[in-house]
């Protein structure tokens, strides 16, 4: 079963960062030290396949953080979240197909693990690799599979100052909209938790622009939204 992990990294103690009202001003003057955490694999592991270039995410206390990487996949396999009800449409009917190697995830979303080429992907279609993201062992039986993770087209933001979500919008505009949900929640003392959706094509750029956002001045954090756990498929 899979769940959202937007929360999952704890909320970021307080700092009274001030705010600015463009995107260069707003990205950290001082140096940011990133303490880089690497989810490595066992040696000769045939389920897995190495990225051309590892991808990750922030956490921590700025300007100290900590980045953790990804450097690995599950081989040959992707998901995808069609952007389109026609793409969808097609995805689950290949899903009731035997053999058809496109496997629907029982979630909220419509989410697809594809066993195909990377040939098969169109522009109708967000793709997520499946990041690894350490070994799961069993209590029960002991036996050891995979833990991955899979990258949302969406990124929450804790900011100080609720008016930062529209500063966000025109620095990103035609990159990130408003999503329909969550919208200025009160999560602290200190800032207000705002969703956005991700216009683009791949997780990689989703990861990316979710880290540059945590670096603003006037934002507390941010993450990309994350789904898993997921063992066997």
């Amino acid at each position: 079963m899979i769940k959202r992990l937007v929360f999952f990294l704890l909320i970021v103690s307080a700092m009274a960062l001030a705010g600015c009202d463009s995107e260069s001003d707003s990205i950290l003057e001082d140096p940011v030290n990133v303490n880089v955490v690497k989810h490595e694999a066992d040696e000769g592991d045939t389920e897995l396949e190495k990225l051309v270039s590892n991808v990750g995410y922030y956490y921590g206390y700025k300007p100290n953080l900590t980045l953790f990487e990804f450097a690995y996949r599950a081989a040959g396999q992707y998901c995808i979240f069609p952007k389109t009800d026609r793409r969808n449409a097609e995805l689950e009917q290949l899903s009731q197909q035997e053999g058809s190697q496109v496997i629907k995830l029982q979630a909220s979303k419509d989410i697809y693990i594809i066993s195909r080429s990377r040939g098969f992907i169109t522009d109708d279609d967000f793709v997520s690799d499946r990041y690894f993201a350490g070994y799961y062992t069993d209590l029960y039986t002991n036996e050891i599979s995979h833990d991955y993770i899979i990258i949302d087209p969406s990124i929450g933001v804790w900011v100080y100052d609720q008016k930062t979500k529209d500063k966000i919008l025109k620095d990103y505009k035609g990159k990130l909209t408003l999503a329909d949900h969550e919208q200025g929640k009160k999560e602290d003392e200190d800032s207000y938790f705002f969703y956005f959706d991700c216009h683009f094509n791949n997780a990689e750029q989703v990861l990316n622009l979710a880290n540059k956002i945590y670096l603003r001045s006037d934002v507390k954090f941010a993450t990309a939204n994350m789904l898993a756990p997921i063992h066997k498929m």
